[in-house]
């Protein structure tokens, strides 16, 4: 489990999911490998995707891989789930289409735990135990759908940076064109663009203890502007950004 700010904890990344308490969020389009919710604290979330009319409320749910651009300008949370780590989360983000108000009893339970965490959520437990029991209960909303298990073994071997994801492809017994159809069909994105998503990760949880572009070249990014292109394209901020104005 990573903070991104030690002096104002308002952040947490683990595998499975990343939470982000900030002041506010204004984020650029973008679209990201993961599953989105977003809570306004204090008042409306708004959503805007290309082609489709704006979506608000206080808890949005946006699909993994969905072009789209957040505004909130009061406190927000922002919880982001591996898709295939979650993959009943992800199912449940799909359901519409595009990015959707949460209503009913999912979002009265989910503001219930905000209402009570309210004065600890710059504490990096409390908001990994609210993406958990958010996960939890989506989990009896959606049922899960796994991977082509030959793609898992691939997912496996490119989450850990010690494996070697050459000796797992080559035990799929496919063929490249193969795996790549398959890996883009369970996935939703392909292999090297998972890649790079998994890079930006590592190099956003190093920026807890590193200046920028250290964080960069630890995460294997040429330089800082590779860094700063990609979380931008696929997070919506700058590096920078991220580290600013979390809720202290």
């Amino acid at each position: 489990m990573e903070c991104l700010n030690e002096s104002r904890i308002g952040a947490v990344i683990t595998d499975a999911f990343a939470v982000r308490a900030s002041t506010a969020t204004a984020s650029t389009p973008h679209a990201q490998h993961g599953v989105g919710l977003l809570v306004g604290l204090d008042g409306d979330v708004t959503v805007t995707e290309p082609g489709r009319a704006s979506v608000s409320g206080r808890v949005v749910v946006v699909p993994p891989h969905q072009e789209h651009a957040v505004l909130s300008p009061g406190p927000t949370l922002g919880l982001l789930y591996d898709p295939e780590l979650a993959s009943h989360v992800a199912g449940y983000s799909r359901l519409r289409g595009g990015a959707f108000p949460l209503e009913g009893r999912l979002a009265e339970r989910l503001g219930a735990a905000l209402t009570a965490h309210r004065a600890s959520l710059s504490r990096p437990d409390v908001l990994a135990g609210l993406a958990r029991e958010c996960s939890d209960w989506l989990a009896r909303e959606a049922p899960r759908r796994e991977p082509d298990r030959r793609v898992a073994h691939v997912l496996e071997a490119l989450r850990d940076p010690s494996a070697d994801p050459r000796l797992a492809v080559t035990r799929t017994r496919l063929s490249p064109a193969h795996l790549r159809a398959l890996f883009v069909r369970d996935v939703g994105l392909p292999i090297r663009t998972f890649q790079l998503w998994r890079r930006l990760l590592v190099a956003v949880a190093a920026s807890a203890r590193l200046d920028a572009t250290s964080a960069a070249h630890f995460a294997g990014f040429a330089d800082l502007a590779h860094f700063s292109r990609t979380c931008r394209r696929m997070l919506g901020y700058s590096p920078t950004a991220l580290r600013s104005g979390l809720l202290s």
